[in-house]
Protein backbone atom coordinates (compact mmCIF):
# COMPACT_ATOMS: atom_id res chain seq x y z
CA UNK A 1 0.00 0.00 0.00
CA UNK A 2 1.05 3.35 -0.64
CA UNK A 3 3.32 4.95 2.05
CA UNK A 4 1.40 8.60 1.77
CA UNK A 5 -1.98 6.97 1.71
CA UNK A 6 -1.88 4.94 4.63
CA UNK A 7 -0.26 7.94 6.56
CA UNK A 8 -3.49 9.73 5.82
CA UNK A 9 -6.22 6.76 6.22
CA UNK A 10 -5.11 4.44 9.04
CA UNK A 11 -2.21 5.91 10.80
CA UNK A 12 -1.97 3.00 13.13
CA UNK A 13 -1.09 0.96 10.37
CA UNK A 14 1.49 3.56 9.02
CA UNK A 15 3.04 3.59 12.55
CA UNK A 16 3.29 -0.19 12.75
CA UNK A 17 5.03 -0.40 8.98
CA UNK A 18 7.12 2.56 9.88
CA UNK A 19 8.16 0.95 13.22
CA UNK A 20 8.73 -2.48 11.42
CA UNK A 21 10.79 -0.96 8.57
CA UNK A 22 13.19 0.87 10.96
CA UNK A 23 13.76 -2.41 12.53
CA UNK A 24 14.56 -4.61 9.95
CA UNK A 25 16.92 -1.25 8.15
CA UNK A 26 14.53 -0.97 5.50
CA UNK A 27 15.80 2.44 4.55
CA UNK A 28 13.16 2.38 0.61
CA UNK A 29 10.37 1.44 2.74
CA UNK A 30 10.15 4.60 5.21
CA UNK A 31 7.84 7.42 4.68
CA UNK A 32 11.09 10.20 5.37
CA UNK A 33 8.48 13.21 5.23
CA UNK A 34 6.12 11.86 7.76
CA UNK A 35 8.55 10.39 9.85
CA UNK A 36 10.08 13.85 10.15
CA UNK A 37 6.71 15.54 10.52
CA UNK A 38 5.56 13.16 13.14
CA UNK A 39 9.08 13.25 15.03
CA UNK A 40 9.30 17.29 14.96
CA UNK A 41 5.42 16.70 16.49
CA UNK A 42 6.86 14.44 19.32
CA UNK A 43 9.15 16.82 20.42
CA UNK A 44 6.55 20.02 20.63
CA UNK A 45 4.16 17.57 22.74
CA UNK A 46 7.20 17.34 24.96
CA UNK A 47 7.33 21.36 25.04
CA UNK A 48 3.70 21.26 25.14
CA UNK A 49 3.63 18.99 28.25
CA UNK A 50 6.27 21.18 30.25
CA UNK A 51 3.80 24.10 29.39
CA UNK A 52 0.93 22.60 30.08
CA UNK A 53 2.69 21.48 34.51
CA UNK A 54 3.96 25.23 34.37
CA UNK A 55 0.50 26.83 33.50
CA UNK A 56 -0.86 24.56 36.50
CA UNK A 57 1.70 25.26 39.13
CA UNK A 58 1.73 28.73 38.56
CA UNK A 59 -1.80 29.56 38.41
CA UNK A 60 -1.59 27.84 41.88
CA UNK A 61 0.88 29.62 43.37
CA UNK A 62 -0.97 32.47 42.03
CA UNK A 63 -3.46 31.72 43.92
CA UNK A 64 -1.81 30.45 46.90
CA UNK A 65 -0.29 34.39 47.33
CA UNK A 66 -3.28 36.62 46.48
CA UNK A 67 -6.06 34.69 48.09
CA UNK A 68 -4.19 33.33 51.27
CA UNK A 69 -7.60 33.03 52.98
CA UNK A 70 -8.65 30.60 50.24
CA UNK A 71 -5.66 28.03 51.10
CA UNK A 72 -7.17 24.61 50.63
CA UNK A 73 -5.23 21.18 50.55
CA UNK A 74 -6.10 20.85 47.39
CA UNK A 75 -4.31 24.03 46.32
CA UNK A 76 -1.51 22.75 48.17
CA UNK A 77 -1.44 19.06 46.83
CA UNK A 78 -1.52 20.28 42.99
CA UNK A 79 1.20 22.43 43.48
CA UNK A 80 3.61 19.59 45.10
CA UNK A 81 2.12 17.43 41.77
CA UNK A 82 2.85 19.64 39.52
CA UNK A 83 6.88 20.71 41.06
CA UNK A 84 7.48 17.32 40.87
CA UNK A 85 5.84 16.32 37.45
CA UNK A 86 7.89 18.94 36.32
CA UNK A 87 10.95 17.59 37.54
CA UNK A 88 10.29 14.14 35.84
CA UNK A 89 9.53 15.58 32.97
CA UNK A 90 12.96 17.55 32.90
CA UNK A 91 15.27 14.28 33.84
CA UNK A 92 13.74 12.65 31.09
CA UNK A 93 13.81 15.64 28.82
CA UNK A 94 16.74 17.34 29.57
CA UNK A 95 17.42 19.19 26.18
CA UNK A 96 14.00 20.97 27.33
CA UNK A 97 15.87 23.44 30.04
CA UNK A 98 17.42 25.35 27.10
CA UNK A 99 12.97 26.74 26.53
CA UNK A 100 12.60 26.78 30.30
CA UNK A 101 12.34 30.81 30.16
CA UNK A 102 10.08 30.41 27.13
CA UNK A 103 8.23 28.04 28.86
CA UNK A 104 7.88 30.53 31.53
CA UNK A 105 6.53 33.11 29.86
CA UNK A 106 3.97 30.76 28.09
CA UNK A 107 3.00 29.06 30.84
CA UNK A 108 2.49 31.99 33.31
CA UNK A 109 -0.03 33.46 30.69
CA UNK A 110 -2.44 30.33 30.96
CA UNK A 111 -1.75 30.70 35.04
CA UNK A 112 -3.31 33.68 35.43
CA UNK A 113 -5.91 32.59 33.18
CA UNK A 114 -5.96 29.74 35.42
CA UNK A 115 -6.36 31.86 38.39
CA UNK A 116 -9.01 34.33 37.10
CA UNK A 117 -11.59 31.16 36.46
CA UNK A 118 -11.00 29.81 39.73
CA UNK A 119 -11.02 33.20 41.99
CA UNK A 120 -13.70 35.84 42.24
CA UNK A 121 -10.45 38.32 41.36
CA UNK A 122 -9.70 41.10 38.91
CA UNK A 123 -7.27 40.42 36.18
CA UNK A 124 -4.83 43.76 37.92
CA UNK A 125 -4.49 41.54 40.78
CA UNK A 126 -1.97 39.74 39.06
CA UNK A 127 1.07 41.06 37.68
CA UNK A 128 1.62 41.75 33.86
CA UNK A 129 4.64 39.50 33.70
CA UNK A 130 5.97 36.24 35.29
CA UNK A 131 6.98 37.47 38.87
CA UNK A 132 8.15 34.34 39.46
CA UNK A 133 11.96 32.72 38.60
CA UNK A 134 11.73 29.10 37.88
CA UNK A 135 14.12 27.71 39.85
CA UNK A 136 11.90 29.30 42.60
CA UNK A 137 8.65 28.05 41.00
CA UNK A 138 9.87 24.65 41.33
CA UNK A 139 11.80 24.90 44.89
CA UNK A 140 9.95 22.87 47.31
CA UNK A 141 9.71 25.45 49.99
CA UNK A 142 8.55 28.41 47.90
CA UNK A 143 5.67 30.36 48.87
CA UNK A 144 3.92 26.80 49.52
CA UNK A 145 6.45 24.82 51.55
CA UNK A 146 5.55 21.37 49.93
CA UNK A 147 8.38 19.19 52.00
CA UNK A 148 5.77 18.87 54.59
CA UNK A 149 2.36 17.68 55.65
CA UNK A 150 -0.54 20.04 54.75
CA UNK A 151 -1.59 21.88 57.72
CA UNK A 152 -4.40 24.55 57.21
Amino acid sequence: MDKAFLYDKDFYGWTQEQAKALEQRLVMELDWEHLQEEIQALGRQEYRELVSRLSVLLGHLLKWEHQPEQRCRNWFLTIREQRRAIGRHLRQNPSLKSRIEKALLDGFEAGVDLALRETNLPLRTFPEHCCYLFDEAIADNFLCDTRQDWEG
